[in-house]
């Protein structure tokens, strides 16, 4: 099975939790307009959806918001069992401006 995941290079191109989280980081979007968070999340690799999602309810310590969304994602090298990384920008409906970023994996099987 280990030759097999390193034949497939799933294990040579994966990222974890720690690498996905500093690349959220370093894209800095706090406070920029969508326009400005697709852009600088283009610029490290991801590739972002064409639309956003409004008006979708998120749950946070102080209760639930509403909140405008975009995703962006980027995938790992391999075609056998590709890891998709995806940035979420929480966007302030009344101002345009993104207040967080989400971070996600979708993890795929090399079988």
């Amino acid at each position: 099975m280990l030759a097999c995941a390193l034949l497939g290079g799933c294990a040579l191109t994966r990222v974890s939790d720690a690498t996905l989280a500093a690349e959220a980081d370093q894209l800095q979007a706090v406070g920029l307009t969508m326009d400005a968070a697709r852009k600088v999340a283009t610029e490290h690799g991801f590739e972002c959806r064409p639309y956003i999602d409004r008006d979708v309810s998120v749950s946070t310590p102080q209760g639930t918001r509403k909140t405008d969304m975009l995703e962006c994602s980027k995938k790992s090298l391999e075609l056998v069992c590709p890891q998709r990384r995806y940035v979420v920008f929480n966007i302030e409906p009344s101002t345009g401006l993104v207040r967080s970023v989400g971070k996600r994996f979708n993890q795929n099987s090399c079988f």
